[in-house]
C-alpha cells in the first residue's frame, strides 16, 4: 500500500524533508497499517493535499504533527477522493474481470481507504478506526454492518460491489448535505 512503511527517523530523512510519521491505534487495522507502523512523506505534502497514501493527515494530526485537516474544510477535499475513486473503481473492475482477486486486494484496501474518508470527512470528523462509524450522523444505510463484510473479504467481487454502492450512497449523501448547507446560508 501506498506510503506504509515501518521505519525509523533518521538524519538522513531530516535532511532530504522526509517526515516520518508514527501511525497511532486510531489507525491500526490489519488491512492498513499495524501497531509500530509509521509512515514517510515529503513533509510538504502535509500541506498540499494529496488524496494517498490512505490516512495521511489523521496519522499527522493523532501524532500532533502540523498539517491539512481535510475534515475541517470537506467541500475542498472530498471531491478529490471521488475522483481518486474513479480511477480505482475502474482498475478494480479490469482485476474482477480478469478474476485476479490477488492483484484487487491492494487498489481495494486504497478504495476502502477513500470511503472511510469519504464517511468521516463528511461528518466533520478525522477517520478513526477505533469508533463506531455507526454512529456517524451522515451514512449510507447499514454502513457499518456493509463495511464489516468488506473488512472480513476485502479481495472478493461482492466486497467490491458492496464497496461501489457504499461509495455512491455517500456521494448523494454528501451532495444532500452540501445542498443543505447552501440552503441555511441564504436564510
Amino acid at each position: 500500500m501506498p506510503g506504509r512503511q515501518k521505519t525509523n527517523e533518521g538524519e538522513a530523512g531530516k535532511m532530504t524533508g522526509e517526515i516520518v510519521i508514527p501511525v497511532k491505534e486510531q489507525l491500526c487495522h490489519s488491512l492498513f497499517y499495524k501497531r509500530g507502523d509509521s509512515v514517510a512523506v515529503n513533509q510538504e505534502s502535509l500541506f498540499a493535499y494529496q488524496p494517498l497514501p490512505p490516512f495521511l493527515y489523521e496519522a499527522a494530526f493523532y501524532a500532533g504533527i502540523p498539517a491539512v485537516r481535510p475534515w475541517e474544510n470537506n467541500a475542498n477535499y472530498i471531491p478529490v477522493l471521488f475522483d481518486e475513486w474513479a480511477g480505482q473503481k475502474n482498475l478494480l473492475g479490469m482485476h474482477f474481470t480478469n478474476r485476479d482477486r490477488k492483484a484487487a486486494l491492494d487498489p481495494m484496501k486504497v478504495s476502502l481507504g477513500l470511503f472511510l474518508q469519504m464517511l468521516y470527512w463528511t461528518n466533520g470528523k478525522p477517520v478513526n478506526l477505533l469508533s463506531d462509524s455507526g454512529e456517524l450522523s451522515i451514512k449510507p444505510v447499514n454502513s457499518k454492518e456493509r463495511l464489516d463484510f468488506i473488512f472480513a473479504r476485502p479481495a472478493f467481487y461482492h466486497s467490491y460491489i458492496q464497496l461501489s454502492e457504499l461509495i455512491a450512497e455517500m456521494e448523494k449523501q454528501y451532495m444532500r448535505m452540501l445542498a443543505l448547507e447552501k440552503m441555511k446560508k441564504k436564510r
